[in-house]
């Protein structure tokens, strides 16, 4: 999922940021996308019902640059429809990641 990321902004978007993030605590998030310094996070999870758990990396992300900078997470999996897992993080086939994410692909 990740590859194909790197090749959408090589093609469409060569300056958008793209980024792997963790702590000195072990917390990641396996692609935060910056643009216009704001920050969407993708966590990548080989499940088809993702929980609470699977998104720890991202509330320490939000903890660490505010909520306000990190308007959007989704986590990309093998779910067969959309569901949120918390307030503002949304599982989502992995391939369909890019809906959650129009303020970035537009």
């Amino acid at each position: 999922m990740i590859g194909q990321w790197l090749r959408w902004r090589d093609w469409h978007r060569p300056a958008l940021g793209l980024w792997f993030w963790h702590d000195r605590s072990g917390n990641e998030v396996d692609l935060v996308i910056e643009r216009d310094q704001r920050l969407f996070a993708v966590e990548c999870k080989l499940s088809e019902h993702p929980d609470q758990r699977d998104i720890r990396g991202i509330e320490k992300l939000r903890q660490f640059y505010g909520p306000e900078n990190v308007v959007a997470a989704s986590v990309a999996c093998t779910t067969g429809a959309p569901f949120e897992i918390a307030s503002g993080v949304v599982a989502r086939e992995g391939w369909r990641v890019w809906e959650g994410v129009p303020a970035i692909t537009s």
